[in-house]
């Protein structure tokens, strides 16, 4: 397959790709959950990968995980880990951005903007607050055909507002690997190019566009259609022993217009709801004005 067909913002996929294995740990935790670590550290490992340098961690989780009051709670209570050791910002007064991208009016890409509805926000007056506490702060960027202002604007003009001491940029994700639809979340320190993975070249948030740690949190909720057909047919091929044809299917896919497709399941706004909660669950406890003490938001189909 060439580099273009190959359309995705996880790591874990681009690592799988690799006959290096070195990038990647990956160790199996509760409730059914793995966590991998991919290490992306110099150049020859970002040519490699297709990755930004960085260190990008994804929880890949069993349906059952995510059907459970414990198996959500155990993630979320991960992901918070997860972010004090990336963004390094916890019990201390200092200001956490949370920017939620995406467009809401899609449910597939409203993922950053149902979770800043769930977070536990501080008030804008200093005496409303506890001293020694984080202010969490949230902006909800939309999408540049509806605001005519690049998300990367946006954030950029917050934070020189707010200065904040990290940003947690919150987006859903494209995946080559159908199985990772709602059940992976990914960390990086990376930053993010909001709208990259399905194909559109964005201004970047990260540290040296900001100024400031930036952590993506995101979670894969669609898949590009050309990039599975292509790995269909290639392990098809595979499979009955044959070399396939991947010009004429190549051929067709673009006379059907298929390559250019993006989708989702059809249980999208389930996996939008559980997503939102555990990442918001996760933020809150950590940064939230109340702290541990809200509790994690469970969505609707746990008892």
């Amino acid at each position: 397959m060439r580099k273009e067909d190959f359309v995705t913002d996880m790591a874990a996929d681009a690592v799988e790709r690799c006959p290096q294995s070195e990038f990647a740990e990956v160790k199996k935790l509760s409730c059914g959950i793995v966590k991998r670590v991919v290490r992306v550290s110099d150049d020859a490992a970002a040519r490699k990968t297709g990755r930004a340098k960085g260190v990008y961690l994804t929880f890949d989780c069993t349906p059952a995980a995510l059907s459970s009051e414990r198996g959500l709670r155990t993630l979320s209570g991960l992901l918070a880990e997860a972010l004090v050791d990336m963004a390094g910002v916890q019990g201390r007064r200092a200001t956490v951005l949370v920017a939620g991208l995406g467009n809401p009016a899609v449910t597939a890409d409203s993922l950053g903007g149902a979770v800043t509805e769930l977070l536990d926000v501080s008030p804008v007056s200093d005496a409303e607050r506890e001293r020694t506490k984080t202010r969490l702060c949230a902006v909800n960027t939309g999408v540049e055909g509806r605001t005519g202002i690049r998300s990367a604007d946006t954030v950029e003009g917050v934070c020189r507002l707010l200065r904040p001491a990290c940003v947690i940029a919150v987006d859903s994700l494209a995946t080559s690997a159908p199985g990772r639809i709602g059940t992976s979340f990914q960390l990086t320190n990376a930053g993010i190019a909001p709208g990259s993975g399905v194909g559109r070249d964005k201004a970047r948030l990260d540290r040296s566009s900001l100024g400031v740690p930036v952590i993506a949190v995101g979670v894969p909720l669609v898949l590009s259609l050309g990039t599975v057909l292509l790995d269909f047919a290639r392990d098809y091929a595979a499979a009955i022993g044959c070399g396939g044809n991947e010009f004429s299917l190549r051929t067709l896919m673009s006379e059907r217009r298929l390559g250019g497709l993006v989708v989702a399941p059809k249980e999208i706004g389930f996996h939008v709801e559980t997503a939102a909660c555990v990442i918001a669950g996760a933020i809150n406890s950590v940064y939230g004005e109340h702290g541990a003490k809200r509790g994690l938001n469970l969505p609707k189909h746990i008892d």
